[in-house]
């Protein structure tokens, strides 16, 4: 149980002190905690807490938060999304909801509320608006109950992962997608529904300057 403690801390980014004033626990406890703890200081962490799963502190089962919002020290909301490791352009893994686990992601802080996931750019298709490296915060859509054409998606397909801007078929083919880089100098193209495992609209676009 301390290593999953301590895991927690780590995530924070905050040290023991700082945890066992917080929770108003006695100076040194982390450091002595063994398999066993009272009903009475799991209370004292899960208020100080409420983002931690406590079934996981206790039996390591789970996922270690209960959801992807955390109270900082100043008690306002610090976001996090799983960065997903594969690439917005050519990644190799089919269907990543399924493929990646949530628990296994680098999180990073989002600015905003509602993204599913963070992914990466790879590739020019789509500069100057999303430049290879940046970070897109993205959210799954149910394509089948409203698209809003003309806007930016990932793509995950039986190809790949794609970025694109995405509009009707040229030749009214319900069962088709167009898509369209921002880059000039990369045509556009068709997609059949039936290879798209997911389509996920871009909320944010996040680049290192």
């Amino acid at each position: 149980m301390k290593e999953r403690l301590t895991e927690f801390l780590a995530y924070l980014k905050i040290g023991q002190k700082q945890f066992e004033k917080k929770t108003e626990l006695s100076n040194g406890y982390v450091d002595k905690l063994g398999e066993n703890i009272t009903l009475k200081s799991l209370n004292k962490i899960e208020k100080a807490y409420p983002e931690l799963n406590i079934n996981w502190l206790k039996t390591g089962e789970g996922e270690m938060l209960k959801s992807n919002i955390v109270l900082n020290e100043n008690n306002s909301e610090v976001i996090y999304v799983p960065l997903l490791p594969i690439s917005a352009y050519g990644g190799s893994l089919n269907d990543f909801v399924v493929s990646v686990k949530d628990s296994e992601c680098e999180k990073i802080i989002s600015p905003i509320k509602g993204a599913d996931w963070a992914i990466t750019v790879s590739g020019d298709s789509m500069e100057p608006e999303f430049p290879a490296g940046s970070q897109i915060l993205i959210k799954r859509i149910n394509e089948k109950a409203f698209i809003d054409w003309g806007k930016v998606y990932v793509l995950d397909t039986c190809n790949g992962n794609v970025i694109k801007k995405i509009f009707p078929s040229d030749d009214n083919d319900s069962e088709k997608i167009k898509c369209v880089s921002t880059n000039p100098k990369y045509p556009s193209f068709e997609v059949s529904f039936n290879d798209i495992f997911g389509i996920y609209r871009v909320l944010l676009c996040m680049s290192i300057k």
